[in-house]
């Protein structure tokens, strides 16, 4: 054999041993990734059947094949208190007592073992069921369902103290926040009532007529109501069932009824007395704010515009609200409160409110608020409103003809389209275009109406497009 027939055996030797080598470890690397992916793929815990909800359940739906499914879950995620699936023959038919989201598992604890055989089952224990009469007033139209929450009074007629003096009828209260169980034969932990009720009152019969309410109280409070309705007529009132507040009274006599009447009447009489401070007030030459008749203003913190425009020292417009004088001088609401000018401020809506949340109305007045300009240089409020008579320059300020600046902030559009200042003053040369707010008498002004430029599309710059739409209330 010659020597390059030697060398080239020698090479296919060699190759076929690399060749072999390189067959084994790939071997080798592929039996590793697989055994790596087996592993990923094993669980890491042993997977445990347990029944699981099927859908969203709620308390009281019945447990069976059309409610609930079997799932595998890890062993570590397992609650030892958890329904396995050998044990579903023992939960069918039972009533779930709390509820339980789609896919979660069922505890034994969640299952009530014992259905109610009768109605006295239903009661918890220590407490007791009474039932008393009512009529239509009193059961309030038949509004009154089980599980509602009523307050208790009895209406005593007229009779004589210990002394023998004649007293007036008194309606007093008897108990409070007490649960209806059932009106008439109609129970609220009956099983079928109850998984309504629940439900939202789908199902719930609108129309129902009845003559008697079962109320869940202790014995002592039964005593009561056996003697109230003893001594009077029960009067039961419907309540919100998670007002826990109470009556607030001892008792209401004929001698209330007539007080209250009274107490009324000098409300009404003080509303009557009491002067409209709409051009009522006027700055006399030593700055004193006084009525047209003289009285002076109990509270002299206010603004009177040059055109009659009355407002708080930040702005706020008053002279619409309905407000009067009362004999002290004092300014009040229609119910004859006193309004301090120095603690209402202007809601989101541009409702004015008190400090303590009293809704007084909503001025026919608009602050300007931040200004736009649109492409053909036209001035708006974020509200619509045109602004003529000034351009807008690069700080959002009001420039006038004379080169005055104004802050928009600082400015009160009114319902006549005149613009004037916080403090008072009408700014001359400068109004509000087709701004239709409603008159004085609260009816519309023209249209009724803003007029409103919504951005052709998207772009402030666009053309504008009119779009009519209610302003104030």
């Amino acid at each position: 054999m010659s020597g390059n027939n030697k060398k080239t055996l020698g090479l296919l030797i060699i190759a076929l041993i690399l060749g072999v080598v390189g067959a084994g470890l790939a071997t080798l690397y592929l039996n590793s990734r697989e055994a790596e992916l087996r592993d990923l793929l094993t669980p890491k815990h042993k997977m445990v059947a347990v029944v699981v909800a099927k859908r969203d359940l709620v308390k009281g739906d019945i447990l069976g094949t059309n409610t609930l499914a079997v799932l595998e879950i890890p062993s570590k995620y397992l609650d030892n208190n958890a329904v396995r699936p050998n044990q579903f023959e023992s939960i069918d038919g039972q009533v779930l007592t709390q509820n339980l989201n789609s896919g979660k598992p069922l505890l034994n604890s969640y299952i009530g073992r014992e259905f109610p055989l009768d109605f006295s089952d239903t009661i918890p224990k220590k407490r007791r069921a009474i039932t008393i009469q009512v009529d239509e007033i009193n059961s309030i139209a038949g509004l009154i369902r089980p599980g509602n929450r009523i307050d208790l009074f009895v209406n005593l007629p007229p009779g004589s103290d210990t002394t023998g003096k004649q007293k007036s009828n008194e309606v007093v209260p008897v108990l409070e926040n007490l649960e209806v169980l059932a009106t008439g034969k109609d129970a609220a932990r009956d099983y079928e009532e109850k998984v309504r009720l629940l439900r939202g009152g789908i199902g719930v019969r609108p129309n129902q007529s009845y003559t008697t309410l079962t109320l869940n109280v202790t014995p002592k409070e039964g005593a009561l109501i056996t003697i109230a309705q003893d001594k009077g007529d029960l009067m039961a009132l419907l309540r919100n069932r998670e007002d826990t507040s109470g009556s607030g009274f001892i008792k209401v006599s004929t001698d209330s009824v007539r007080s209250h009447a009274q107490a009324m009447a000098t409300q009404a009489a003080a509303r009557a007395s009491t002067n409209n401070i709409n051009g009522n007030l006027v700055v006399g030459a030593d700055g004193v704010i006084r009525t047209k008749d003289g009285k002076v203003l109990a509270n002299q913190d206010l603004i009177i515009g040059e055109d009659g425009t009355i407002m708080t020292k930040d702005g706020t417009v008053i002279s619409d609200l309905g407000l009067t004088i009362n004999d002290k001088g004092q300014l009040v609401d229609a119910n004859g409160n006193v309004i301090d000018p120095n603690k209402i401020k202007v809601a989101a809506d541009g409702t004015v409110i008190t400090e303590d949340g009293v809704v007084l109305g909503r001025p026919k007045t608009l602050q300007a608020g931040k200004l736009t300009t649109l492409a053909d240089g036209t001035v708006i409020t974020e509200n619509g409103i045109v602004i003529s008579g000034a351009k807008l320059n690069k700080d959002g300020m009001l420039v006038l003809a004379d080169g005055t600046i104004v802050d928009p902030n600082d400015i009160v559009i009114k319902a006549d389209g005149t613009i004037i200042t916080k403090d008072g003053k009408l700014i001359a040369g400068l109004s509000a275009e087709n701004v239709g707010l409603p008159g004085a008498d609260g009816g519309p002004a023209g249209s009724g109406y803003e007029v409103e430029y919504i951005v052709g599309g998207v772009s402030i710059d666009s053309v504008a497009t009119v779009k009519k739409v209610p302003l104030l209330e």
